[in-house]
């Protein structure tokens, strides 16, 4: 576990912007137990198709990812250890402590698998080297630590994501069932879970505005939360926080654009190897595997194995996304992120300037000062 220095005013805004996430995890386990343990039916089945596979696949991995966001543990792999470790656990207890339940490889399997998921979105969240970018990366983690550590903001949110994928879930397994005569419940979870994302991504863009105005103005250290509206920065826009003494930038209390990627470029990233391995894995994960899983009569299990190679899928071209955005971020102070033009020769006040063809800001770093990678959410 993560050992904290009391005595660092960035230990402590630390510790204090992990405690949400800690509840949150503990709720959540809490209730992962109950339902898991909870007594089954001894009527035979109806013919209703239960999503069981694809809710232990988004259960145990969104377990493993509020444990890894509790910052007890910052390794990731020991998270997804201890993480597939506790749905092994769980599967199998069902047959000594629950009513009517038995353990089962398939559930498992799903469970690991959605693990195994979110463990590969973890890994992507490492902490860039260079101050600018690490910097922007920083901006957002503490704009999302200051908003959800107002608990009205995790109900919101949390009613904005559970109250529509229940009814769309609800209303289209039972339209389906009723009135064509089959069951779609996996369908229909992923539709209701889709809907409830983009909804609480809504309501999320809907309650950023007021923290993000609160940086802008009131300049604070990303370590500690100390305002630095009056610490004075060198001619390239570097300085230290007065209070922890981490680095800071001027661009860091600033939204520097974000460059548009072409996906032929994404693709290239690691090479042509990088590009065949990406291929055969979609082929296999998204493709054969879930068909010869349906074939074989484990269209549950197939789910699961589909959604994994989506999720994995989607942490690559994150990856790939973040490693292209470091290379042209640290290019940013000689060539316009938004439209390309040399800015080489444009002059940057304290740091920062503005492009004359479209007027985009930029962040220019010349410092020789410590840029050190400091402890953040490696």
């Amino acid at each position: 576990m993560t050992r904290i220095d009391l005595s660092d005013p960035a230990a402590i805004r630390r510790e204090g912007a992990a405690w949400p996430w800690r509840i949150a995890f503990l709720l959540f386990g809490v209730f992962l137990l109950i339902a898991t343990h909870w007594p089954g039916s001894d009527q035979p089945s109806s013919g209703h198709e239960s999503p069981d596979k694809l809710l232990h696949f988004l259960c145990f991995g969104g377990l493993a990812f509020l444990l890894w966001m509790t910052d007890w543990i910052r390794r990731f792999w020991i998270v997804s250890i201890l993480a597939i470790g506790f749905t092994i656990l769980d599967e199998l207890t069902q047959s000594f402590f629950s009513i009517n339940r038995e353990a089962s490889g398939a559930d498992i399997a799903a469970g690991i698998l959605g693990v195994l998921t979110a463990s590969a979105w973890m890994s992507t969240f490492n902490s860039a080297e260079q101050l600018v970018t690490r910097q922007q990366d920083r901006r957002l983690h503490y704009i999302l630590d200051e908003m959800l550590a107002r608990p009205a903001n995790w109900f919101l949110l949390g009613a904005a994501f559970a109250l529509p994928m229940v009814l769309l879930f609800v209303v289209i397994y039972f339209l389906t069932w009723n009135f064509l005569g089959f069951s779609i419940s996996n369908i229909a979870l992923t539709i209701g879970v889709v809907a409830g994302m983009a909804v609480a991504l809504g309501m999320l863009l809907r309650l950023a505005p007021p923290f993000i105005e609160s940086v802008e103005v009131n300049h604070p250290c990303f370590d500690c939360g100390a305002s630095l509206v009056d610490l004075e920065l060198d001619e390239h826009g570097h300085g230290h926080c007065t209070s922890c003494g981490h680095p800071v930038h001027a661009s860091q209390w600033h939204q520097l654009p974000a460059p548009n990627i072409p996906v032929s470029v994404l693709l290239s990233t690691d090479g042509p190897l990088g590009f065949a391995c990406m291929l055969c894995y979609l082929v296999l994960a998204i493709i054969a595997g879930p068909l010869l899983l349906l074939a074989s009569g484990h269209a549950g299990l197939a789910t699961a194995i589909f959604y994994t190679g989506i999720g994995i899928a989607g942490a690559m071209f994150w990856q790939w996304y973040r490693i292209q955005r470091t290379v042209i971020l640290n290019q940013g102070g000689d060539r316009c992120i938004r439209c390309s033009v040399d800015i080489a020769a444009i002059e940057a006040e304290g740091g920062i300037g503005h492009c004359p063809n479209c007027k985009a800001i930029f962040a220019r770093s010349r410092s020789s000062v410590d840029d050190e990678q400091n402890s953040d959410r490696t």
